[in-house]
């Protein structure tokens, strides 16, 4: 459910919390009847009340629709961690891991001068889970962009099969910005 959806199930629930509370004040004769007649005439005299009643209406038609829709994807974010079976039993693989190794893989590729990674797991029941991996790169010139990607997408598809034994991968290499000028790679000292 969205936010959105959220959203209106939240005011909702008390706009029918509320209307309960006076159900059960008028059950304990806590509002005396005459006034609650004068309050009763009142309010159907009014047109507002007929405008409020039906927007009341078309939410919850809309929130029953929302509850008979399910989504055949779901999306799991980046703390969550994906289920790698082998041969002796499965593993447990963070997608934190994963989205690490593979921005140091891009960033080690020659024209690439710094790589970042958004890394979802899509959950579909039919399909299985997907790795969805969307790798931002900042290039420079030296080498064509085409090419650049195409080594990004190798070498993270290698990763991805050899070594963490995904085989249901989708990698979008996007670049975010092309500079000029040769970089010098300055030295650590640890």
């Amino acid at each position: 459910m969205g936010v959105f959806n959220r959203f209106l199930l939240f005011f909702y629930a008390l706009f029918f919390g509320v209307v309960s509370l006076g159900v059960v004040l008028l059950v304990f004769n806590v509002i005396p009847e005459r006034m609650l007649l004068n309050e009763y005439q009142f309010a159907v005299s009014q047109w507002e009340t007929g405008a409020i009643a039906s927007v009341v209406f078309i939410i919850s038609i809309h929130l029953l629709f929302c509850s008979f829709s399910g989504k055949g994807s779901k999306e799991i974010n980046s703390d969550e961690i994906v289920l790698i079976h082998g041969t002796e039993g499965d593993v447990n693989v963070s997608i934190n891991a994963v989205k690490g190794m593979i921005e140091r893989i891009s960033g080690g590729i020659r024209g690439v001068r710094e790589a970042r990674v958004k890394a979802v797991v899509k959950r579909d029941k039919e399909k299985g889970d997907c790795l969805s991996l969307e790798v931002k790169l900042d290039v420079g010139q030296e080498r064509s962009i085409a090419s650049i990607s195409d080594d990004v997408r190798t070498q993270s598809g290698k990763y991805l099969t050899d070594i963490a034994c995904i085989s249901n991968y989708d990698v979008a290499v996007s670049v975010q910005s092309i500079s000029s000028g040769v970089v010098v790679k300055k030295r650590r000292l640890k």
